[in-house]
This record gives structure tokens, C-alpha cells and sequence, in this order.
């Protein structure tokens, strides 16, 4: 029977076709696959599918039909899995976050999960999953969701609080940031590296890294790096495709401070410490110069340029495969190649220190049986102290977007550590929420 496997955001420059590359490259894909594409920007979904067919055709051996789609329900319609890469409101929308907070004095780095920006976008795309979760439980009952849009908890979340379907979530970042790492304790690949992983996502913790049976961090311990991250002097650059250029200095120290080292690199890791970025003093001190307006239009454009030059140009790039694996995830449920990973999932007591049911970051088996979370080790208590309220208060911006309520919105924010602001912060919330309005219903 075959399979088919619908992705919602489809027109998507940034993801369709790193995505849509995984199951061209696996062999496991042979057997009769749709792979559908659905966006509501009809000109972005004609190049992305146009970019992706010339690989497909590369490939005649494969059983890919690739299709495309204005209509969500013909999307929909009899999916066996739903990818969701979408950006709801657009570019527009996801700049006014950050416009939103600077207004009130308040400054977001990345802005997908905390501070004002977070919270603007979740406040917007937690009603938009929730809508899609129910068109699925009436189109595609028993599908599952494949999920790579930030804020990335909250909305695996919400789709299984509040529509009970089955969800998973992808980020490459823990493997991506520590790759990076790896020349320091000794390392030109994962062969021989082990590790553990816990918390949610964007705010996880290694809490073990071994090379060859040796503590890593203590190899990079014993080479002053820390010191060097204090002093200024450490200059560990990381080129992530999706978000720029990152720099490894910050998660240093907060691994000094904490005990822990923090999973991702400093412009995510700073989100969750106003002693980070919540001054100028301190975002001098820190290096942390990074302009989310300025380079979110710069990157939408860079992506963009990836799709449609080639297409207009006629001279494609090779053929390159993303580091996500959806297909992966796909193939062993459907009784392929048992798939071991980072994953973001439902907490059955895998992560013992956050509520059951919160989406947390852990290794993940997935196989024909089903998907099995791999017990995290213990987080030391200082690392606790930011992952449980990072986690709840995304519960409490998810609760305040489904219920619009401002003053959920504002308890949350008042405690948020790029806010923390009892004066400002219902104003705060009152902008929020009425911006928000006209892509939700409620204008």
C-alpha cells in the first residue's frame, strides 16, 4: 500500500528540500511513497516542488511521486505522517516579535521560546498547530506529526494536549553544536563519541561526553577553556546553516556557573540568563551582537536565492542531503532500520526532574513497535533550576495562546527571565495579544 506523507509549509525556501532530500537518499524509500506538498503561497510551493523534481527525476529507480497542493485538505486527505514547517504570518509577523519587545525596552536574540519575541510567536502558532492537529484527527486519524517548527515544545506540545495526536519533534542542534566541539577533546568525527542529553529544547544539557571511553569535558577542562571563555580570548565559531553564525563562548561559562554544559551554542543558550543579553553592558561584555531583525531578512533572502536562482538560472547545485532525519523516523515505525537519536517527545519519566507529558530532549529508539525514550541521566540541580522553568513557562504561554489570556500571559512574562518586569509587562501582553489577533481568529 503506499505510503504518503504530506507536508504542511511545503513552498518552505528554508526546509522542503532539505527535507524532502532524506527520502530521496534512502533506499527503504523503493516502496511506493507520496510525498505531498501543501502551502497557501502558491508561488513558493511552485519552486520548491520544481527544485525537488529535478532530483527526483535524478533518480528513476526511486518509487517518490512528488505532488503539490494549494488545498490543505487534499493535502490531508489520507496522510500516513504530517510534516509542519511553516512560519505563520510570515517574515512580517516573525520580525514583529522582535519589534514588539524592543518597543518596550526589551531585547530577544533568537526569540523562538523566551522573552517577548517567544512568546509573540507562540501566542501565534499554537492555535494555527491546534487547527491543523483537528483536520488531521478528521482527515488523517492515526497520522503522525512530524514536527521541525519553533517554538518547538510548545507546539509538539499542544497538538497532543489538546487534539491527542501523536507527535515528534526534530531539531538538529545538540549533534550540530557539538560537533563543533569535537577537535577540542580530540575528535574529527562522532566515531567514538558518546553522549547524554537532557531538558527541552533550545534549554537541554550534556550532561555526559565520552570519546573513546575518556570524559571529554574534562579534556577541555584540563585545556583552560573555560578560563579562555572568561577571559575573552575563546573565539569558537559555528557556520549553522539554518541560524548563522554562532559563537561557543557563552556555554562555557554557564557550564563554569552551572556545572553543566548548556547543548547549544551562545545565541541560543543566552535566551534563558539575563545576565547574558539583558543589558548593553552585558551583551558587550558577552559579544553578543547579534541583530535578529537585521539578519533574519538577510537569511530569508540567502534561502530563498538557494531555490529560485538555480531555477532560473538552469545550472542546478548537487544533490545534498539535510541533516534532519524525518525519513528515518518514518522508515522504522513503518518496520525499516530501528533509528536511535536526539528527538524532542512526549515525557513518560524520561526526563524524572519536568512533568510527565511535557515534550522534553532525549535520546529516542524508534522501531515497528513503536517509540521508546531512553532514560536521561539525572540534571544537577542548578541546570533544574533553568530547564523546570523553562518549561513551565512555555506551558503557561501555550495555555495563554488556546485560552487568550492576558493575564496568563503577563504572570508568565513577568517571570520570564528577558522580561522580569512587573511595570511593563501587561502592556507587554496587551500588544502581544493584539497583533496577534488577525492570525488567529480573533480580529
Amino acid at each position: 500500500m503506499k505510503l504518503k506523507i504530506a507536508m504542511i509549509g511545503g513552498g518552505s525556501y528554508s526546509w522542503t528540500y532539505g527535507l524532502f532530500s532524506t527520502f530521496l537518499d534512502n533506499p527503504f524509500y523503493d516502496r511506493e511513497t507520496e510525498l505531498c506538498l501543501y502551502d497557501i503561497n502558491e508561488k513558493a510551493v511552485n519552486d520548491t516542488y520544481a527544485f525537488c523534481d529535478y532530483y527526483n527525476k535524478m533518480f528513476p529507480d526511486k518509487a517518490i511521486t512528488l505532488t503539490k497542493t494549494l488545498r490543505e485538505e487534499e493535502a490531508l486527505s489520507g496522510a500516513d505522517y504530517v510534516v509542519i514547517a511553516i512560519s505563520h504570518g510570515g517574515l512580517a509577523a516573525e520580525l514583529e516579535d522582535h519589534y514588539i519587545a524592543r518597543r518596550h525596552g526589551f531585547y530577544n536574540v533568537k526569540g523562538s521560546e523566551s522573552g517577548i519575541a517567544g512568546a509573540s510567536r507562540t501566542v501565534r502558532h499554537v492555535p494555527e498547530f491546534i487547527r491543523i492537529a483537528h483536520e488531521m484527527n478528521r482527515l488523517c486519524p492515526g497520522a503522525v506529526m512530524l514536527n521541525v517548527t519553533n517554538p518547538l515544545t510548545a507546539l509538539t506540545r499542544c497538538v497532543q494536549k489538546y487534539e491527542n495526536i501523536h507527535a515528534v519533534g526534530f531539531c538538529h542542534g545538540i549533534r550540530n553544536h557539538l560537533e563543533i566541539l569535537l577537535p577540542y577533546f580530540g575528535a574529527d568525527s562522532f566515531d567514538g563519541v558518546s553522549f547524554s542529553v537532557s531538558g527541552v529544547d533550545h534549554c537541554s544539557f550534556l550532561t555526559d561526553i565520552k570519546f573513546h571511553g575518556d570524559d571529554a569535558l574534562e579534556i577541555m577542562r584540563s585545556k583552560r577553556m573555560i578560563e579562555a571563555a572568561w577571559a575573552g580570548k575563546s573565539n569558537i565559531t559555528f557556520d549553522d546553516p539554518f541560524a548563522g553564525r554562532e559563537n561557543e563562548r557563552i556555554r562555557f561559562i554557564l557550564w563554569d556557573m552551572l556545572g553543566c554544559m548548556p547543548g547549544l551554542s551562545d545565541e541560543h543558550c543566552a535566551e534563558f540568563y539575563y545576565q547574558t543579553t539583558g543589558t548593553r553592558e552585558n551583551r558587550d561584555f558577552y559579544g553578543m551582537h547579534y541583530d535578529r531583525i537585521q539578519d533574519r531578512q538577510l537569511t530569508v533572502d540567502r534561502l530563498r536565492d538557494q531555490i529560485v536562482k538555480p531555477l532560473e538560472s538552469g545550472v542546478m547545485p548537487p544533490f545534498r542531503v539535510s541533516e534532519e532525519q524525518p525519513d528515518r523516523v518514518v522508515e522504522a515505525l513503518e518496520g525499516g532500520r530501528q533509528f536511535y537519536d536526539v528527538m524532542n517527545y512526549r515525557n513518560y519519566g524520561q526526563t524524572r526532574e519536568l512533568p510527565l507529558d511535557t515534550v522534553v530532549e532525549t535520546f529516542v529508539t524508534f522501531d515497528a513497535t513503536g517509540v521508546h525514550p531512553a532514560i536521561a541521566n539525572p540534571l544537577p540541580k542548578a541546570a533544574q533550576l533553568v530547564v523546570q522553568a523553562t518549561a513551565v513557562r512555555e506551558e503557561m504561554f501555550m495555555e495563554a495562546a488556546v485560552e487568550w489570556d492576558e493575564h496568563k500571559l503577563a504572570a508568565a512574562l513577568c517571570q520570564d527571565p528577558l522580561v522580569q518586569d512587573f511595570h511593563r509587562v501587561r502592556d507587554v501582553a496587551r500588544d502581544i495579544l493584539a497583533y496577534n489577533a488577525q492570525f488567529v481568529g480573533r480580529a
